[in-house]
């Protein structure tokens, strides 16, 4: 028989980026020019990594609380 994936298990798009966030500010150093903080700096690597290839890219987002906000739109070419 298959298998019983639980419901818990499958994130949403504004969870996997709010995580993508959260990760890489951790990791990341700054370039002089380039970013002013880390979170603006994560923010831009985790949109090319999780919405661009979707053809997607942020209008409004929040990480604050329980839920995360993500609102996006199409993205122009």
């Amino acid at each position: 028989m298959g298998t019983i994936i639980s419901c818990n298990l499958i994130m949403t798009q504004a969870d996997r980026f709010c995580k993508c966030v959260k990760d890489v500010s951790k990791k990341i150093t700054l370039r002089r020019n380039l970013a002013r903080t880390k979170e603006g700096a994560a923010t831009a690597i985790c949109t090319k990594a999780i919405l661009w290839p979707q053809g997607r890219t942020i209008r409004r987002f929040s990480c604050r609380g329980k839920k995360a906000k993500l609102v996006t739109q199409k993205r122009k070419m």
